[in-house]
């Protein structure tokens, strides 16, 4: 695939967090080098000990270490490192995400029409593309944002976007671990940048790597960190959710 005129004049940039991708990254850098050979392509690698950034190196890869472990604090170093490119495109490092769909998704923000788009999952028919459980857990996620906050992007948990400079420079993020796509999402509603979502397959990791995610202790750390955008930002809607809650439980006792 060729660049359009358009991409191939701008500052591109795809920005790869890698936590033990040793066994995909060759892989990814391929694919999203053949889509847009223009682009720089840098690997934010977060304390890997499977040679992940020794691997990036010999591909010719500028390596930024980021000593903090946790994709918030990967994803908070690209923002710092990337911040006067036109576009930034960034993606998991762990193959799931088709290099096929990037211009699309670029597209709209060097037309200056978006600040920020998002690949909306739809997981491919194949074993591991996404499991039952997860599924499960973005919809919760997705229902108590938008009552918390209000509507976000349809997959606010999606690994595959596109930033322009107004949201790269717009936005001050604090997360740590997987929390950090809520907080963008929510930075977007807050600033209201203008956000556009195109769907993209999701595709099962490449064999050899694992997932990070564990579902119960980072849904925590997700809903934990909505709760907070909430009480920073539109503090009556957690407080009138609470009061509803406690109505409901003495309503519940009295009648016991």
């Amino acid at each position: 695939m060729s660049d359009s005129p358009a991409v191939a004049r701008a500052r591109i940039a795809v920005a790869i967090p890698c936590y033990n991708e040793a066994a995909a990254v060759t892989s990814v850098v391929a694919e999203y080098r053949a889509a847009l050979p223009h682009a720089e392509i840098v690997v934010f690698d977060n304390n890997s000990n499977d040679g992940t950034g020794a691997i990036a190196k010999e591909l010719g890869l500028r390596v930024v270490e980021v000593p903090k472990q946790g994709k918030g604090h990967a994803v908070r170093a690209i923002f710092q490192e990337l911040a006067d490119r036109d576009a930034v495109v960034m993606i998991d490092g762990d193959g799931t995400y088709p290099a096929d769909h990037v211009v699309r998704l670029l597209a709209p923000i060097l037309a200056g029409e978006a600040d920020m788009s998002v690949g909306a999952r739809r997981p491919v028919d194949a074993p591991g593309a996404m499991t039952p459980v997860r599924g499960l857990g973005n919809f919760l996620i997705q229902a108590a944002f938008r009552v918390l906050i209000g509507p976000g992007a349809g997959d606010m948990l999606s690994g595959y976007r596109v930033f322009g400079p107004k949201f790269l420079n717009g936005v001050s993020l604090h997360s740590r671990g997987f929390e950090i796509e809520t907080e963008l999402t929510a930075e977007a509603v807050a600033r209201k940048f203008r956000v556009v979502e195109f769907p993209v397959p999701y595709r099962p990791r490449i064999e050899g790597t694992v997932s990070k995610l564990r579902v119960f202790r980072d849904g925590r750390r997700i809903l934990i960190r909505i709760v907070k955008e909430s009480l920073r930002r539109k503090p009556l809607r957690v407080l009138s959710l609470f009061g509803v809650l406690i109505g409901i439980t003495y309503l519940i006792y009295s009648y016991q």
